[in-house]
C-alpha cells in the first residue's frame, strides 16, 4: 500500500450491489477495457486506434498504479456473482477511475465510486484532491466531478484540471 503505509483493504462495500476489491496482480482482466476505444480515449486522452493498449502497456499501468496509491477492482453483483466491471486507484493526486463495461456507464456507479475515494482519504488524513483530469469530451465525467463538488482550477485547450478540498 502506498498510501502512508496503512494496509489497504481487501474489500470496501459500496451498497449492496457495488464493491471495491483490492488489485490482486490479475491485470490481464483489464485488457479487453482499455482496449474498448472510449475508455482509452476517455482515460489517457489518446484518440488515435492504431495505438490501442496492449497487455504490457496495461501491465505497467496496473504496476504504476498499485505503487502509487490503493488500487481496486470495480466489482458488480450479477446473477449472484461479482463480475469486474471496471478499476479505481485511490490517490490523492489524479485518482483515475474506469467504467470498462458500456452497460454499467451512466448509471451512477462512478459517483458511487468516487464518492468512496474521497471517504477513504478522509480516512487517510488526507483533506484534498488535486488535479483530477476529466477531458472536455467526457461531459459525464465532468458532471459527475461538478456534482461532487470538485471545482475546475486549470483548463487546457483538451481537458480540465479539478481540485476537491474536504
Amino acid at each position: 500500500m502506498a498510501l502512508q503505509q496503512i494496509e489497504q483493504p481487501e474489500l470496501i462495500q459500496v451498497n449492496d450491489k457495488l464493491r471495491l476489491r483490492k488489485y490482486d496482480g490479475n491485470y490481464e482482466k483489464m485488457l479487453a477495457g482499455y482496449q474498448d476505444p472510449y475508455v482509452y480515449q476517455n482515460s489517457e486522452g489518446i484518440f488515435d486506434e492504431d495505438k490501442i493498449p496492449d497487455l504490457e502497456y496495461v501491465k505497467r499501468m496496473s504496476e504504476y498504479l498499485s505503487r502509487v496509491g490503493e488500487m481496486y477492482f470495480i466489482e458488480w453483483l450479477q446473477n449472484g456473482e461479482y463480475i469486474s466491471i471496471g478499476d479505481v486507484t485511490i490517490k490523492e493526486e489524479n485518482p483515475p477511475i474506469a467504467i470498462w463495461q458500456t452497460e454499467y456507464r451512466n448509471k451512477g456507479i462512478g459517483s458511487l465510486v468516487m464518492s468512496v475515494v474521497v471517504q477513504r482519504l478522509k480516512e487517510l488524513g488526507y483533506h484534498r484532491i488535486s488535479h483530477s483530469t476529466v477531458y472536455k469530451w467526457n461531459d459525464a465525467s465532468l458532471q459527475m466531478h461538478l456534482k461532487l463538488g470538485f471545482q475546475v482550477v486549470e483548463e487546457t485547450d483538451k481537458e480540465y484540471l479539478l481540485n476537491l478540498e474536504f
